[in-house]
């Protein structure tokens, strides 16, 4: 029997793809690793819950994955997890993936705490330039935070994942979504709106995060915060962060639009001048290279 043949039909296969293990799994969805044995390669199979979902709640998640594709499937950057496919097999939706070796940022973060300066300053750096190359392509991508990057250290690989409540910058989103922990304020803001910049307030927040192993704002009214209050200051969570880290993240969490980063690029610029200043033997500055979204 051929590899294809087996493929098709055996309980351990989505379609063509023989799975391998679970490496993921949420509220409305699993993630497998898996092979394809058509090419030759690993990849990831992004699956609903079907048997735990409402009807309705399912076609949401279907439909969700079908908008990811529609927005990321074009994108090819070396800090972007790669959309292959959605496929329906006549049964049920799967969404097929680059397989992507570590794990997510936030699940790094829950074995190590807060990250060395120089090792949260390169995973920034390189979000920075996916973000760069997102936004070029005229997409927000709306969920920045630690979950949604996968990280593998030993192999310097920093890849931005999952763009179902992304969007074209021209359209007009809905302002409920996205991870609250992680928002600008504008998304609170009827009189605002959510730009290429709000991306770079959640990767701000995020850098915070990475830096001090807390959240920048906490479970309690957390909107308000967001639009009213700072976060509690760095250096009383880190007392030896170096100023740079600091207004750094200051910057990009800034709550006016004026005061923020205006370019992804212009974040990606300030870390990359840290690390070189601050660890300029830092192995990370032979990994983050450079990227132009042209």
């Amino acid at each position: 029997m051929s590899s294809r043949t087996a493929a098709s039909g055996s309980a351990n296969c989505i379609g063509r793809y023989e799975l391998k293990s679970k490496s993921g799994e949420g509220a409305s969805g699993i993630v497998y690793r898996a092979y394809d044995p058509v090419l030759d390669r690993d990849v990831a199979i992004k699956k609903a819950k079907a048997e735990t979902l409402s009807e309705e709640e399912l076609k949401m998640v279907v439909d969700e994955f079908y908008h990811e594709a529609a927005i990321a499937g074009k994108f090819a950057h070396q800090n972007v997890v790669t959309i292959y496919d959605v496929v329906n097999n006549g049964i049920y939706d799967y969404m097929v993936l680059e397989y992507v070796p570590g794990r997510s940022i936030q699940d790094y973060m829950e074995a190590t705490g807060p990250l060395d300066f120089a090792e949260a300053l390169n995973i920034a750096l390189k979000c920075g330039h996916a973000l760069e190359y997102i936004h070029y392509h005229g997409v927000i991508h709306r969920d920045i935070k630690p979950g949604n990057i996968m990280y593998h250290p030993a192999q310097g690989i920093v890849k931005v994942m999952d763009f179902g409540v992304s969007h074209k910058i021209e359209e007009k989103p809905a302002r409920d979504t996205g991870t609250i922990a992680y928002m600008a304020p504008e998304h609170f803001d009827r009189e605002r709106q959510i730009t290429a910049l709000t991306d770079i307030f959640a990767l701000g927040s995020s850098l915070y995060r990475l830096l001090t192993g807390q959240y920048p704002f906490d479970n309690r009214h957390t909107a308000f915060q967001i639009m009213q209050e700072d976060p509690e200051p760095m250096a009383n969570l880190r007392a030896d962060i170096p100023a740079e880290l600091i207004t750094i993240t200051t910057r990009a969490m800034a709550k006016s639009d004026a005061e923020r980063y205006q370019s992804a690029a212009e974040m990606a610029m300030d870390i990359e001048n840290a690390l070189q200043k601050l660890y300029p033997d830092s192995p990370y500055l032979n990994t983050s290279g450079r990227y132009t979204a042209l």
